[in-house]
């Protein structure tokens, strides 16, 4: 029994050992596999083979379309150049009667700009965007001396790219710029415009509130639009809701698109917001100096934001002799009904002697003296007078009994002196009358309790 065991285990070892397949069979199989791997490959090289070319292919007429492009682009400011409007308006997209209309009167006053020597069209181009059958242009021209820009819009056709008008539809994607206290929401075609108002806004707010007490300023949200009829107005003041219009709407600065136009309608809206803020929108009463002194603040806030001060304007000299915090100063502390008199308390200086600059102050209080003479409100008109000497009492009568209107008047120069009574006077060489003919006069100025009054 034992000897029948051993060799059945010896022949089940056997038998383990063998896997029962041929190994001729295994060999064809793997050829096989080998061969269908190769011809996959094969297969998916041709097929990125295609692709590449077709891709290839693609890119070649883009690229034709884009040189086709500047090409025409090229072939109209030659024709602006050389004064050709025939070759202008071939260009144009004649099926839009009104923008040929518009097109033949862009191409005379590109005439009289060249001939006045006020252009230069370069012809450059600054930027391309195509999208199938629509195109958008950004071309460079030269106006005195400064480069400017255009956003040109075109339309793919059987003969070519012809100009069209403005296309708000194709004006690019809608962006967001966020900056510090600051979101501006613009369309791609405005990028460059978008992201300098942006920067420039998160500057303005940072130095401004580190003068004025801001508080809880709310995000300030600026849209740039393509249909606003102004180019900066607010849709919610109080809310910071600011809009601005496209500047490529017309025409742009090349290097700085928000260029200084933009840079003082945006300016001055902040200002005013900033102090109507910092004063918890308190109105200042007319016709009292507090009026003038709000608008003032406002208006020299506007200029310090872009770095234009004016050393010629009151608060301009106020901020320089004594900080941009005495400006605050006097928001925080103006009545409705202050006069100038309020400066005093201001400055550790007598006000005669601080080194200020009043001429627009000077020049307002003679505007304001001819609205209220036409106004006929003799009571608020006779305030603006030192009326202590009865030959300025007369005179001063003689002007608001007179029938005809007061003349405009231009501040010139200022000078303090003190007058033969020995009180502080200030004598204000101003030009009046029509712009042609004016002429030159010499209007006195004798300062009573604080307050500047005409004495002549």
């Amino acid at each position: 029994m034992s000897k029948i065991r051993f060799e059945w285990s010896i022949e089940s070892q056997q038998i383990d050992r063998v896997d029962g397949e041929d190994p001729l069979i295994k060999r064809r199989r793997r050829r096989n596999l080998l061969r269908f791997a190769l011809l996959l490959a094969m297969l998916v090289a041709m097929i990125a083979l295609g692709v590449l070319i077709v891709r290839q292919r693609l890119i070649d007429v883009e690229n034709q379309f884009a040189q086709l492009l500047q090409d025409t682009v090229k072939a109209e400011v030659a024709a602006l150049r050389i004064g050709d409007i025939n070759s202008w308006l071939a260009s144009q997209d004649a099926k839009d009667e009104s923008w040929i209309a518009q097109q033949r009167a862009a191409f005379h006053q590109y005439n009289e700009l060249k001939a006045a020597g006020d252009i230069q069209l370069t012809g450059d181009i600054l930027a391309v965007h195509i999208d199938s059958q629509f195109a958008r242009v950004l071309v460079q021209e030269n106006i005195s001396g400064q480069p400017y820009s255009r956003l040109w819009f075109y339309r793919r056709t059987d003969a070519g790219w012809l100009h069209t008008a403005p296309d708000p539809t194709f004006w690019g994607e809608q962006l967001r710029y966020e900056g510090a206290g600051v979101r501006i929401n613009y369309r791609a075609a405005d990028q460059r415009f978008a992201v300098a108002l942006g920067m420039a806004l998160e500057d303005w707010i940072q130095r401004a509130c580190a003068i004025f007490a801001c508080g809880d300023l709310p995000l300030l949200v600026v849209e740039a639009r393509l249909d606003s009829a102004q180019k900066v107005a607010w849709r919610d003041e109080r809310n910071l809701r600011l809009d601005v219009s496209s500047p490529y709407l017309d025409i742009a600065r090349a290097d700085a698109p928000f260029d200084g136009v933009y840079q003082r309608n945006v300016s001055q809206l902040l200002a005013e917001r900033l102090v109507n803020a910092h004063t918890n929108y308190r109105t200042a009463a007319y016709p009292h100096d507090a009026h003038f002194l709000r608008q003032a603040a406002a208006d020299w806030l506007a200029a310090w934001l872009i770095q234009m001060e004016r050393s010629d304007s009151l608060m301009g000299t106020l901020a320089n002799n004594y900080g941009a915090d005495a400006v605050a100063q006097l928001l925080d502390s103006l009545g409705a009904t202050d006069s100038m008199a309020i400066l005093q308390r201001m400055i550790p200086d007598p006000l005669a002697q601080a080194d200020l600059n009043w001429r627009d102050f000077i020049e307002w209080r003679l505007e304001l003296e001819a609205e209220l003479i036409a106004a006929r409100a003799e009571e608020q008109w006779l305030r603006l007078y030192d009326t202590s000497g009865e030959g300025a009492r007369r005179a001063a009568y003689a002007r608001f009994n007179q029938s005809a209107p007061e003349p405009a008047y231009q501040v010139i120069d200022q000078f303090l002196w003190t007058s033969d009574a020995g009180r502080p006077q200030l004598r204000v060489s101003v030009k009046a009358g029509e712009a042609g003919q004016p002429q030159e006069e010499i209007v006195l100025f004798n300062l009573v309790n604080g307050v500047w009054k005409r004495s002549n």
